[in-house]
Order: structure tokens, then C-alpha cells, then sequence
């Protein structure tokens, strides 16, 4: 499965499913870097912490301008799916 990305004074994304455009926005979490879990893998339980099982996405933290951490993601509105690059 693929997709495109230009760069063209902003992030531009095709859905891989039906090709429309996606929209830029962001997956947002308080306390624990963003990640990918088996359904087996309970997430971690201590702060600012992964789980080793997981896949982190692409996470950024400003302690003092953002409370917390956040992944730049797509989103496509007709398939309903969300997609975030990993690190």
C-alpha cells in the first residue's frame, strides 16, 4: 500500500484507499509518547514512557507550550482513516 506527499508550502497527502485528499491535523496524548500496540500490549503505565512491543509515531513535546504529545497525522473524511509516520 502507498501514498503520496508533496511538499508545497504545506504537507499534501493522497489516501492509498480512494485517492481523495486528506486533511492535516494531529493525534494528540497527555502524558505517554503516541504509539502503535498489539492488542495483546497493554500500554505503559509510568509517564513519558514506551512500551517496547510498540511502534512510536513521529511525537513532539514542549513541556512549556503544549501540555503533552502530539503526532502529525492525515485524515482521510470518505474512508475514515487516519494515517501518522512512525520514527
Amino acid at each position: 500500500m502507498g501514498y503520496s506527499c508533496t511538499f508545497e508550502g504545506g504537507f499534501f497527502m493522497k489516501c492509498p484507499y480512494c485517492g481523495k485528499e486528506m486533511a492535516a491535523g494531529y493525534l494528540y496524548n497527555g502524558s505517554q509518547p503516541l504509539q502503535w500496540l498489539p492488542n495483546s500490549v497493554m500500554p505503559a503505565r509510568i509517564k513519558f514512557t514506551k512500551k517496547e512491543e510498540g511502534i512510536t509515531l513521529q511525537n513532539k513535546f514542549k513541556l512549556f507550550q503544549e501540555s503533552g504529545y502530539r503526532a502529525d497525522a492525515f485524515c482521510c473524511g470518505v474512508c475514515h482513516i487516519v494515517i501518522a509516520p512512525t520514527e
